[in-house]
């Protein structure tokens, strides 16, 4: 908590890019965000583990996900 975290470049594989990056369940630590182009940064404000799902979208809008958790102490 309270420590910068990142950037983590997430990456994608198997499509055609340009690929678009979002969180499409659960949540992200409040301080901590994804951009579209699959930068996780930011600084957690708050203990907890966080299980969220990100979606990686190619151009010709085939999607794929992933689970992932994210433990803040």
């Amino acid at each position: 908590v309270g420590a910068a975290y990142g950037p983590v470049q997430l990456t994608a594989t198997g499509g055609r890019e340009p690929y678009t990056f979002a969180i499409t369940q659960g949540a992200l630590p409040p301080g901590l965000s994804l951009t579209p182009a699959g930068s996780l940064s930011g600084t957690p404000g708050s203990r907890g583990t966080y299980t969220f799902t990100v979606t990686a979208t190619d151009q010709n809008q085939f999607a794929g996900t992933r689970t992932f958790e994210l433990a803040v102490r």
